[in-house]
């Protein structure tokens, strides 16, 4: 009897309305955030259309981002008295797997996922350094994949086109450090595009933009072994 082959992810981040054409297949899609760029009633609706025309993947996962304005309700409840806009969210958490603050399990594998990021600019979604260290503690200890829009310190975080430093959050490395998860996937900082590895944890930075807004980086995937499913 032939064995399964395994859990294929395919994953990328910060397409802003400019998502690819063509995807290689796979099990698991995984977007991390920064879908639009304001978070528009069309915007949301060309991702959704985007999103329904991925066949073959068994679980599209998607987080937001600090451009997805139409996302957060606690810093944007204006935007929550458009009926076509709201729709729009709807469908997505309906038919797809959103994980804001939260976890899903797929196939055996525990993986928690968040729109947040360190303040950059005024947009969704942004912690204070004083606010970081208690929100991360969210993170499930168990975590498999961790998935957030902004990325931890030292890994994919260098703004070479802007203040030309690392601005990832530490706080959220030193979580992810203690967790131990087997990746960290984020987007956010266009230019650091790129994986990077660190006491066994593979962090990916899979911003789809490069700098500038210019678009061509390659969604990253890995595999990962099928885990033997409990009985349900």
């Amino acid at each position: 009897m032939q064995q399964p082959q395994g859990l294929k992810f395919v994953c990328l981040s910060d397409t802003h309305n400019s998502h690819p054409h063509i995807l290689e297949k796979g099990d698991v899609l995984i977007h991390c955030g920064d879908f639009t760029c304001i978070g528009d009633y069309k915007e949301v609706q060309n991702f959704n259309r985007w999103l329904d025309a991925q066949q073959g993947f068994k679980y599209k996962i998607i987080i937001a981002g600090n451009h997805d304005l139409s996302f957060d309700s606690q810093k944007y409840p204006e935007l929550q008295q458009y009926t076509e806009l709201q729709k729009e969210i709807y469908y997505l958490k309906k038919n797809f797997i959103y994980l804001e603050n939260s976890e899903v399990d797929i196939e055996g594998y525990k993986i928690w996922g968040s729109p947040y990021s360190l303040e950059y600019w005024n947009g969704a979604f942004q912690l204070s350094p004083k606010e970081s260290e208690n929100f991360w503690k969210n993170i499930n200890d168990q975590a498999d994949i961790v998935l957030t829009h902004g990325p931890p310190y030292g890994h994919g975080d260098m703004s070479k086109s802007e203040v030309c430093e690392h601005v990832g959050d530490k706080q959220l490395l030193k979580r992810i450090k203690q967790i131990k998860p087997k990746y960290h996937i984020f987007g956010h900082i266009h230019e650091a595009y790129g994986i990077s590895e660190e006491d066994g944890i593979q962090f990916i930075n899979c911003s789809y933009f490069k700098k500038n807004y210019s678009v061509g980086n390659k969604p990253f995937s890995f595999t990962l072994p099928c885990r033997e499913q409990k009985n349900r």
